[in-house]
């Protein structure tokens, strides 16, 4: 309502402008707090708040007034009901607003006696039920009229007689229902009509008569329902804009909006759609804008579009299109700018974009892009295209897992592989969130217990301890047995960069095994995987004092180059694989790293030996299997067997909804148990009648055994 509020201050203010009137303009100063109180914030405007006596303090200051004169006069009333009049009588006027949010009635004389004629009347925010046409009798010039926010239920015939000179009225925000079909039949001067915000159907639009003037119509908010067909509106042959957001249509019809050949812009967000028919547009050539964000479509077909040569700009954020297909783009021949964000697309066809193909927008953020071989096409063309960087920014690689989150203009189009060919990472490398170093210092193990002393640099510093690892050597590949929870705090430690850990459970483990200790730690007062350091050992054998392998200096040619000593890596319940390599010795050269699941190739990247560590992201529970070697040591070389390990997250899972059934049932069988034992023992310890402890045989028995009985029952829960 506020931004029609002041479309019509402009209006008047332009109006003023051109206003006669001696001398310069000077703000009139009117002020008798609390009766009224008067302000200008521009040139010919005054605007004045006050309770019911305002006005005529109001008037009677304007009609002495001789040097200046005002073309606007905004009034905000308190405790007003009704205007009786005359209200302003004498006084020259462009426009004038009225509004107190209290009121039901104008008297027919209100507006009777201006000394010029009034051109734009609002009453917004009052309570009016009604078009108040014998008030509007006396303003035969009038051409604009805010009607906006009031309860007006019903638009009759005879609700703007008189008013032939009116182009622009807003009936905003009221609760219209009915509107006779020939209301705006005596008005050939309309232009823009305003019923956004009632409750109109279509059918009591489609019984409205031909507007052969109307440019301009919004009928957003109210309550069309159903599908948008060629006679869902009267006869417009001037309209230019239709606004018909927020409401409730389900489709569009072929041959849709018939009669309204001149429209350039169409709003349509916000609704129901979920089909567009062959042929839908074919009456809106001359369409410019069409914006369908905020529906349920699916699919575009290329017939459907295939007569909107003119349209420069589509939106249609917030649908559930699937792909990007040359249906949507070939047919709009003059198409600048797109909007495809939040949809389900993942899909670019290869013809979609053609080299000739310009656009000055394109946006696709929020969609679920594959970006395999199939979107190569479309990535060149995206790289090559004038659009600006933000929008190419926007095509966000989803899959395959690797790629994730990555933009798609910053992968190598040689990374773009399909099926089997899937093998490279596209995705640029993370940073490692290991910040710093946990080297193994000392193990010791005197056959019952482990301690193991770490060496902590003093970047990690302050941190708190997580846990403690132990992974076994199991052939080829390393299976996790321990993970147990470890509590420290360095600011406890007299020395922090010392770490002495021993390992729980270790009588579980076995002697002459082979295991590997990995400790994890956090920033202080971080629980994240961006604060996580991680430190792991070699494979230690488990023997009394076993002393810490390192690797032998020899002389032979392996020696001279670089060789894969050993690999350690770990998965977080992010699905975050954090690998890091240790390579000897140091030169210059190329390292390998594979991701294998079930022997086949899940991810593969290069990196440089000098900072062998990576992360790949959006994997699952695993097991995985790690490898790496190096490629290229040196010129014309390519030596280096892959030493591997097998990595997978175990961690605690929450209760399933078996597990709920299964301790349900285990609490119900020891409940009856434990019941029936109670019972038992009630039974068996009842005070006996007898004065001897003794059973004595039935008359008429022979004694067979005469002894004691002792009953015992023993439970153990």
């Amino acid at each position: 309502m506020w931004w029609l509020l002041l479309s019509l201050v402009w209006w008047c203010g332009t109006c003023a402008v051109a206003a006669p009137g001696p001398g310069t303009w000077k703000c009139p100063k009117i002020s008798d707090q609390p009766v009224v109180e008067c302000s200008c914030d521009m040139p010919h405007t005054l605007r004045c708040t006050g309770d019911k006596s305002a006005m005529t303090i109001i008037a009677k200051t304007l009609r002495s007034l001789n040097a200046a004169y005002v073309s606007l006069l905004d009034c905000t009333l308190q405790n007003v009901t009704v205007i009786s009049g005359p209200l302003l009588e004498g006084i020259a006027l462009h426009g004038l607003v009225v509004s107190s949010g209290e009121i039901t009635d104008i008297d027919q004389s209100a507006f009777q006696g201006l000394a010029s004629p009034l051109q734009a009347l609002g009453l917004p925010n009052n309570k009016l039920t009604a078009v108040p046409t014998p008030a509007l009798k006396p303003l035969p010039e009038l051409d604009r009229l805010d009607l906006s926010s009031n309860k007006m239920k019903s638009l009759e015939i005879n609700s703007f007689k008189g008013l032939r000179n009116l182009s622009f009225i807003d009936l905003s925000d009221n609760v219209l229902t009915k509107i006779a079909p020939n209301t705006f039949e005596n008005l050939p001067q309309l232009k823009i009509l305003r019923l956004r915000g009632n409750r109109l159907t279509i059918q009591t639009i489609s019984k409205l008569n031909p507007l052969r003037t109307v440019e301009e119509i919004d009928l957003s908010g109210n309550n069309l329902v159903g599908p948008l067909g060629p006679k869902t509106f009267p006869k417009m042959e001037v309209l230019r804009d239709l606004q018909l957001s927020h409401n409730s249509l389900s489709s569009i019809k072929m041959g849709a909006l018939q009669g309204i050949s001149k429209l350039s812009s169409l709003s349509l967000q916000h609704n129901q759609i979920d089909v567009l028919e062959d042929h839908a547009f074919n009456h809106l050539t001359s369409l410019v804008n069409l914006e369908l964000a905020h529906n349920r479509i699916v699919a575009v077909s290329g017939a459907s579009l295939a007569h909107l040569n003119k349209l420069t700009d589509l939106d249609l954020r917030h649908n559930f299109l699937r792909a990007l297909t040359a249906d949507l783009i070939l047919p709009l021949k003059s198409l600048k700018n797109l909007r495809l964000d939040d949809n389900d697309i993942s899909i670019v066809a290869s013809d979609a974009l053609k080299e000739t193909t310009v656009l000055k927008h394109l946006t696709l953020s929020e969609n679920p892009l594959n970006c395999d071989c199939s979107l190569t096409e479309f990535a060149v063309w995206l790289n090559n295209s004038s659009l600006p960087n933000e929008d190419k920014s926007s095509a966000i690689c989803t899959t395959p897992p690797s790629l994730e989150n990555g933009l798609l203009i910053e992968v190598p189009l040689d990374n773009l592989l399909c099926g089997e060919d899937e093998q490279e990472t596209l995705m640029a490398p993370l940073s490692t969130p290991y910040k710093a170093k946990i080297n193994l210092n000392s193990f010791k193990f005197d056959g019952e217990s482990i301690k193991l002393q770490w060496n902590v640099e003093d970047e990690a510093s302050p941190y708190t301890c997580d846990a403690i690892i132990v992974y076994e050597e199991e052939g080829d590949r390393e299976v996790l047995v321990e993970s147990n929870p470890l509590k420290c705090n360095s600011s406890d430690l007299s020395d922090p960069r010392v770490l002495n850990v021993t390992v729980p459970n270790s009588i579980q483990l076995q002697h002459e095994h082979r295991y590997r200790y990995c400790v994890v730690l956090f920033e202080s007062g971080q629980t994240d995987d961006v604060s996580l350091i991680l430190g792991c050992s070699d494979m230690i054998p488990l023997i009394p004092n076993a002393k810490l392998q390192h690797q032998p200096q020899t002389n032979d040619f392996s020696a001279k180059f670089p060789k894969v000593l050993a690999i350690q890596a770990n998965l977080t319940h992010y699905g975050s694989l954090s690998i890091d390599v240790k390579i000897y010795p140091q030169l210059t050269c190329e390292l390998n790293l594979a991701i294998l699941e079930q022997s086949a190739l899940l991810s593969q990247r290069k990196i440089n030996c000098s900072e062998p560590k990576y992360v790949f992201v959006g994997l699952q529970e695993g097991p995985y299997r790690v490898c790496a070697n190096v490629v290229t040591p040196g010129p014309d070389i390519d030596i280096g067997k892959p030493r591997c390990v097998t990595v997978f997250r175990r961690e605690l899972r929450g209760f399933t909804t078996l597990d709920v059934i299964f301790v349900s049932v285990f609490f119900v069988l020891c409940f009856i148990v434990i019941a029936l034992i109670w019972g038992v023992r009630r039974v068996l310890l009842k005070p006996k009648i007898q004065t001897h402890q003794c059973f004595m045989p039935p008359e008429g028995e022979e004694q067979q055994h005469s002894r004691y009985v002792k009953l015992q029952a023993t439970t153990k829960l």
